[in-house]
C-alpha cells in the first residue's frame, strides 16, 4: 500500500534517503556529459549521442560506464560494469570490457554495440583522450564494422564530446586536501617505494617532476619543496 507524503515528511532522515536515491538514479540516467556538447561523429553511422535520454555516459577518474545512442546503429556500452568509484576493465572477456581511462585522461579499451560490434578506443593510427583540465574528448575510435568515430571538430559543423565534471590534479597533493605537506611527502614515497599502490590520481599527483615516473626522486624534489629548500616544482 502506498504511504502518504505526510508519513515521510514526519520521519527526515526516510525523506532524505529517498531524495538520495532518487538523485542517484538521475544521475545514472544522464551520466556527467554536457548537455550540449554530447555529439560524436562516424562518417558511415552518422551521429552519436553521449547524453541520451534514458542512457548517458559517466567519466569516472580511471574508466567510463553507460551508454551512448546513434539514431543508425543504437546503444552502443562504454563498459559492462556500473558500480562507479575506482575500476579497472581486463577487456579480456565478454564479460569484463569497457573504455579505460589513465591519469593523463588518455582511454583505451572496447566499447560494444549489438548492431555494429567492438569499437577499440585506442587503435593504431588513432586514439581518443579526455582533457584533464576541460573535460573535452579528443581524437579517433574505430570500429571494424562502422570506421572511424571523431570525437571533436571545430570545422563548418563543429562538435564535441564534454565530460562536465572533470578530477583537476594537483601534482605535489597527493592527498587531495588542498595542502602540500609532509603529509603529502608520506603518501609520495609510499608509492614511490611500492608500499601502496595509489589511485590514477594520487600517482599523477605523484610524478612532481613530470618525467612518466613515480620513483624515490619525486618524493626527493617533494620533501625539499615543503621544508623551503625549493621554491617551486619543476
Amino acid at each position: 500500500m502506498a504511504r502518504k507524503l505526510s508519513t515521510y515528511l514526519r520521519h527526515p532522515v526516510l525523506l532524505a534517503g529517498i531524495l538520495l536515491c532518487l538523485v542517484a538514479v538521475a544521475q545514472a540516467q544522464t551520466g556527467n556529459i554536457d548537455s550540449v556538447n554530447k555529439w560524436a561523429w562516424g562518417t558511415n553511422i552518422g551521429w552519436i549521442n553521449f547524453r541520451p535520454s534514458h542512457g548517458g555516459v559517466t567519466v569516472y577518474e580511471d574508466h567510463l560506464e553507460g551508454y551512448a545512442w546513434g539514431e543508425n546503429v543504437g546503444w552502443i556500452r562504454l563498459g559492462s560494469y556500473t558500480g562507479g568509484g575506482s575500476y579497472t576493465y581486463a577487456n579480456t572477456t565478454k564479460d569484463d570490457y569497457g573504455i579505460n581511462r589513465d591519469p593523463s585522461g588518455n582511454l583505451s579499451g572496447y566499447a560494444w554495440g549489438t548492431n555494429i560490434g567492438w569499437i577499440n578506443f585506442l587503435p593504431a593510427h588513432g586514439g581518443v583522450a579526455i582533457d584533464p583540465i576541460t573535460g573535452s574528448f579528443t581524437g579517433y575510435a574505430w570500429g571494424e564494422n562502422v570506421g572511424w568515430i571523431s570525437f571533436k571538430n571545430s570545422g563548418a559543423i563543429a562538435y564535441n564530446v564534454v565530460a562536465t565534471t572533470v578530477i583537476a590534479v594537483t601534482r605535489g597533493d597527493v592527498n587531495g586536501d588542498g595542502t602540500i605537506d609532509l603529509l603529502d611527502v608520506r603518501l609520495c614515497l609510499q608509492i614511490a617505494t611500492g608500499y601502496l599502490d595509489g589511485t590514477p590520481a594520487q600517482r599523477q599527483a605523484t610524478d612532481v617532476d613530470s618525467d612518466g615516473d613515480v620513483d624515490e626522486t619525486d618524493a626527493q624534489i617533494l620533501s625539499e619543496y615543503v621544508i623551503g629548500m625549493r621554491s617551486a616544482l619543476p
